[in-house]
């Protein structure tokens, strides 16, 4: 295999030229595709279309559209929203919001409708009519019945009346966030713009939630690039000292990022809040293939090598190697594909991609840049390399003279570790995905809290033995079933076809009402939301406090225990809803970190026995591999993070990347096994060889995860941390349990401090 790498190096050396010219070419390609790329921060990544869950919510939303998403909003706030001034000034903001394109419909104070019921039959009503608006006298006595009005309580005026709400509809998809920025923007200018002076405002709504996180995850995924860059080349710096390093270890990522994402665009993949961390896994992972390359080229070069044949003794030794972490880290992210999220799934084929491109980028790119480095003799700085050495010794004395003691000291932990999992939550609530005092989190915890927010599901019901809801004996379970739903203690608003029905208006009568206003009135849009053209199906939409997805689940439980209590067996009742699926693809998180797992394990393990092509070494390897998972799960357990969409993806991930190091650890024991060495010498001399790659390239892992840190959205904040810890704990197992085991695993456990002084 060597002799096909040295011919493959030779080849890259001859051409390095062409190869870089033909690289700078597909790099300025790259970076015009990575332009072109669109966000998409809704709740649809997390489903793909095919999946069974999204398709009741598809059909449905085809009949009655987005009620969740179709607006946005804005709460405004001053001690004058019940006088006539300031009212005067909110009906023109609204005439004018009502104008611009895309807008359908306008809800606030003024432009609030509502059905009546007279002899002659139905009619909508102004709440605040345009003649007390113009009234050079006007009645204040009136304002004071708006104020009790009980069908805009807590709908489009808090209970203090200091607070309103003044909504748009919106024609545009939600998933068309690129479509639905101009719209926002225009709607936020006008209103800034004509509201009186003295009010506060808060945007909000389903589409200004995601263009703010859109911001937030462009913003943060850039902050963590240039983090983890800074950290990175400050790190490289430290160490060695030179600035050829740095240059040896970015130039593989610094071409492999924008292709991978072009080829991304390519296949129609968009920045979503889980793809927004691919840049910053291909960099992690793509410095730390780099520089255990760089360390075998200072071990030649060191050892008198020329800088030519140090190359190409480093390109042998480690092109096997460096393909055997990349099969596995990349099996680590594809066994994501098995989850039922759809973000985790395209993440898990994401970074997949990217990892066979950044080692394509390495295999082509670090040669040629270590070739034209200075050629001298190179290594850690003096500090660095005293500190490492030292560490290192004093780590080879502990594990060749108490193999027993460590090993029994780790089977304690792992006790512990199993101890705390049950302690594991499974929960994630939409409003604490970022910091408590972060505008979009206080402007949706004001909107729950004085009106009715956005979250919750819809219910699709439709009759199974009556015609259509025309009927009285329909009405009444329908109204049974509403004032039901009503009592639940996180419920803020119920609303359905009952509700444009006027009070006192005969059973007989409730058709031609709807249909007239579902035709021609300022209620259509509304009442479409609701009841379809024939009657025959019916939405449920209803707002919730952001309960969380454990209640979540408990909460549909009871909707269909009520229903079943109210509606019968006589009508077909489901939730839907972009609320519930999200809810619903969170509940199977559990399961898809469970196989995942055992897919990268099934597929990881026999590559690493095949690779290693030792009984023994495959066996010592096992545990060490496997502990950092078990102590993520455990450290998470401890610190209280839930498993969420950013953590379930951990297990797989750090499998894929932990077991990098065990490979070239584990190598290295079964080369110098060979030259049939004392077992304790062999752990000294790998552990001196390799330590040093190992503790660099884990310091590489833990900076570049800890500068998620800096990321605003809590779940990839947690998603950080942890990976963070399962790199420590990983390493912790490379320097002090894999050797132990191996050592044990020869029953040497016999101290002979004469062998490591």
């Amino acid at each position: 295999m060597k002799i096909f790498y040295f011919k493959l190096h030779d080849q890259i050396v001859r051409n390095q030229r062409v190869i870089l010219s033909a690289l700078g070419v597909l790099w300025v390609g790259a970076m015009v595709l990575v332009s072109q790329m669109q966000f998409d921060m809704s709740f649809r990544p997390l489903f793909a279309d095919e999946d069974a869950m999204y398709a009741p919510t598809e059909r449905f939303e085809a009949v009655f559209g987005e009620a969740s998403g179709a607006y946005i909003g804005v709460i405004l706030e001053s001690e004058d929203i019940l006088t006539q001034p300031y009212l005067r000034g909110l009906a023109r903001v609204s005439d004018q919001v009502a104008q611009l394109q895309h807008v359908t419909a306008v809800i606030s104070l003024t432009h609030f409708d509502f059905p009546i019921w007279t002899p002659t039959g139905s009619r909508t009503v102004r709440l605040i009519p345009k003649s007390f608006l113009n009234s050079e006298t006007p009645e204040n006595s009136f304002l004071e019945q708006v104020r009790s009005h009980p069908n805009i309580k807590r709908v489009i005026l808090s209970e203090d009346g200091k607070k309103t709400l003044l909504l748009a509809r919106v024609n545009i998809p939600l998933k068309d966030l690129k479509g639905r920025r101009p719209v926002i923007r225009q709607f936020k200018k006008t209103v800034v713009a004509g509201i009186p002076l003295g009010t506060t405002m808060r945007f909000t709504g389903v589409s200004v939630v995601e263009e703010g996180y859109a911001d937030i995850v462009l913003w943060s995924s850039i902050r963590s690039t240039v983090l983890t860059s800074t950290g990175l080349v400050l790190a490289l710096f430290l160490f060695f000292g030179r600035l050829s390093s740095i240059a040896v270890a970015l130039a593989g990522v610094s071409i492999a990022s924008p292709i991978t994402l072009a080829l991304l665009h390519l296949i129609g993949q968009k920045i979503t809040i889980i793809n927004s961390m691919v840049p910053i896994m291909l960099l992690i992972i793509g410095v730390a293939d780099a520089i255990h390359m760089e360390q075998s080229f200072m071990h030649y070069r060191n050892n008198g090598r020329s800088a030519s044949e140090a190359v190409r003794r480093m390109f042998g030794a480690m092109a096997l190697p460096c393909l055997m972490t990349t099969v596995t880290t990349t099996i680590g992210f594809l066994s994501l594909r098995m989850a039922n999220i759809g973000a985790i799934r395209d993440f898990g084929l994401n970074v997949g991609i990217g990892v066979v491109v950044v080692y394509l980028m390495n295999i082509l790119l670090v040669p040629i840049v270590l070739l034209w480095l200075p050629s001298k003799q190179v290594g850690f700085t003096r500090w660095a390399g005293r500190g490492l050495e030292y560490f290192l010794n004093g780590t080879s004395r502990l594990v060749t003279g108490h193999a027993g003691k460590i090993t029994f000291a780790f089977a304690t932990f792992i006790a512990i570790c199993v101890w705390l999992l049950p302690k594991l939550s499974l929960d994630q609530k939409f409003n604490e995905e970022v910091a408590a005092d972060h505008p979009i989190r206080l402007n949706q915890a004001l909107l729950d809290q004085e009106f009715t927010g956005f979250l919750g599901p819809e219910i699709s019901v439709r009759p199974k033995k009556t015609s259509n809801f025309w009927s009285s004996e329909a009405m009444d379970q329908m109204r049974k079933f509403q004032d039901a739903l009503r009592e639940h203690p996180d419920v803020l608003h119920i609303r359905t076809y009952l509700d444009y029905l006027p009070e006192g208006m005969p059973h007989s009568s409730a058709q031609k009402v709807l249909s007239t206003l579902r035709k021609d009135s300022p209620l259509k849009y509304q009442v479409q939301e609701v009841i379809n053209q024939d009657g025959k199906w019916a939405s449920v939409i209803v707002r919730t406090n952001d309960m969380g997805t454990k209640r979540a689940g408990e909460f549909k439980d009871w909707i269909e225990e009520i229903s079943i209590r109210h509606l019968g067996t006589d009508f077909e009742v489901e939730v839907v809803g972009q609320w519930w699926l999200a809810q619903r693809g969170m509940m199977n998180i559990l399961s898809d970190m469970l196989w995942s797992f055992i897919t990268a394990c099934i597929l990881i393990l026999p590559i690493m026995a095949l690779l290693l092509r030792s009984i023994r070494l495959f066996l010592v390897s096992l545990l060490p591999n496997l502990l950092p998972m078990l102590a993520a799960l455990a450290f998470m357990a401890a610190a209280g993070i839930s498993i969420r969409i950013g953590t379930a993806m951990i297990l797989a991930i750090a499998l894929g990347i932990a077991i990098d190091d065990t490979i070239h650890l584990m190598i290295q024991l079964r080369e110098h096994n060979t030259e049939g060495k004392d077992r304790k010498e062999i752990v000294l001399r790998t552990l001196a060889q390799t330590g040093k790659a190992i503790l660099y390239t884990s310091v590489v892992l833990v900076i570049g995860f800890g500068s998620m840190l800096s990321n605003e959205l809590i779940a990839i904040q947690d998603m950080g941390i942890v990976a963070a810890v399962t790199i420590i704990i990983a390493l912790i197992s490379d320097l002090y349990l894999a050797p132990a085991l191996y050592l044990l695993s020869f029953r040497v456990l016999k101290k002979d401090r004469s062998q490591i002084r």
